[in-house]
């Protein structure tokens, strides 16, 4: 008997392979030699994850070219996305630097994470709160405080390669204040972010500790 279920995902696979090495093909990267582990590595999470946007799969093979040492294939992938092409070196920085990636590809995939060109500041880091997912367990003062401790960490590690040297730039924090009780909550939770920050500067040893901006006052 013909089993339907196997032979569909068998399909799903075989249509994500070649939706990645298409791209390959029209980049001229096809031909490296991680090319072909990484085509089929990607169509079997694809596979498991059907609603994929172009932005976050993108980063997901530039990642993937970076962990074999293949920056220039990673930057051409970058640079032929409209979301990233703007800051491909940014990009390439971070996804170049020795870090547990899982911890942020979900922020990058929501774009709760994301480089921007401020003005008065040149290229940051921001991190989005209106974008991050927060349980109802959050929403608890002595909770919230913790969370964004844990957040801060992970984020951190996009200052790996520039030993701290870097902004964040905190947006959607009126999020947060409403659960902060005392005077000027957005002051205690930017000094909170500070101070993680601060002290994951000297845990890492850098040189610096990433300086910390709210951009959305």
């Amino acid at each position: 008997m013909i089993d339907t279920h196997q032979s569909r995902r068998l399909e799903e696979r075989q249509l994500w392979s070649g939706t990645v090495h298409r791209l390959f093909q029209n980049l001229e990267i096809h031909d490296r030699a991680a090319a072909p582990d990484i085509t089929e590595s990607l169509a079997v999470f694809c596979q498991h994850n059907t609603r994929m946007p172009e932005h976050t799969l993108s980063l997901l093979m530039a990642r993937s070219f970076c962990a074999t040492g293949d920056a220039e294939a990673a930057g051409r992938i970058l640079r032929h996305d409209r979301t990233h092409r703007s800051h491909a070196e940014s990009w390439l920085e971070v996804l170049s630097a020795e870090y547990p990636f899982p911890e942020l590809y979900p922020l990058f995939s929501s774009r709760a994470l994301r480089p921007q060109n401020l003005t008065s500041a040149g290229t940051v880091w921001v991190l989005d709160f209106d974008k991050v997912c927060l349980t109802e367990a959050d929403r608890h003062e002595l909770i919230l405080f913790q969370t964004v401790r844990v957040l801060t960490e992970k984020v951190s590690n996009v200052w790996k390669k520039s030993s701290g040297q870097g902004t964040l730039g905190i947006k959607g924090l009126a999020r947060l204040t409403k659960f902060v009780r005392g005077r000027q909550p957005a002051r205690q939770l930017t000094g909170h972010i500070h101070d993680v920050l601060a002290l994951r500067a000297k845990k890492n040893n850098w040189c610096a500790a990433p300086a910390v901006l709210l951009v959305d006052l």
